[in-house]
């Protein structure tokens, strides 16, 4: 082999070297994540805030959610990766920053629809406990599958229920995977536009439903 071939080769060896350091060992294969819709009646507590902490062993940095409170209800989705060991820590606070309450549970969370997951928060001073629900949202369209003339209209129907089959107040968002067949408006109100097929989908934190829509010709 020549002086130049050699050369060649070893320089090829130690870039090759390089690129391997840089880019450093294999990420490991993800576990998946998994949304859980967290909801908490406050009404009969001072509580008016409700944040939600996940922990792990391979979680280096805990997770933190600001749960919004509508009407004295916390409702909010927290999305966390799939594992063993998850410690759900929530707190609820009062309008001064005073943390009212606080309850903790650890977990197994697989990926996608997880188990209902019942939580108490123990007030920390004269006040009553805060029973919290964290599990998978159900959002249901309905007709599923209507058919509508060019120009004419169909209105959709949904219906949001939480793990436990309670129903979920809250809106919802309105998409046509296919403008060009129906148009569907905030208030799910769907138009024929040209014949053919196209889902409509309702999306409600993290959780969606869908209607196939046949838009006949004239």
């Amino acid at each position: 082999m020549s002086d130049m071939k050699q050369r060649r080769n070893l320089t090829a060896r130690a870039l090759l070297l390089v690129l391997t350091a840089c880019q450093g060992p294999a990420d490991p294969p993800g576990n998946g994540q998994a949304s859980l819709t967290v909801t908490a009646n406050l009404s009969a507590t001072a509580a008016v805030t409700v944040v939600v902490e996940v922990t792990a062993p391979d979680i280096a940095t805990p997770l933190v959610f600001n749960i919004p409170v509508v009407s004295g209800v916390a409702s909010g989705t927290v999305t966390i990766s799939a594992g063993s060991n998850r410690t759900i820590t929530m707190r609820a606070y009062d309008a001064n920053g005073s943390e009212t309450h606080r309850g903790a549970v650890t977990v197994n969370i697989p990926p996608g629809t997880s188990p209902t997951i019942a939580l108490v928060l123990v007030p920390l001073s004269g006040d009553v406990p805060i029973n919290a629900t964290l599990g998978s949202i159900t959002v249901t369209v309905t007709p599923s599958a209507p058919a509508i003339g060019i120009g004419l209209t169909v209105t959709l129907a949904v219906t949001i229920t939480d793990a436990n089959g309670n129903p979920v107040v809250g809106n919802v968002s309105w998409a046509t995977s296919n403008p060009g067949v129906a148009s569907v408006t905030t208030g799910g109100v769907v138009t024929g536009v040209a014949a053919g097929q196209t889902k409509v989908v309702a999306t409600f934190q993290g959780a969606a439903g869908s209607a196939t829509v046949t838009v006949t010709g004239p």
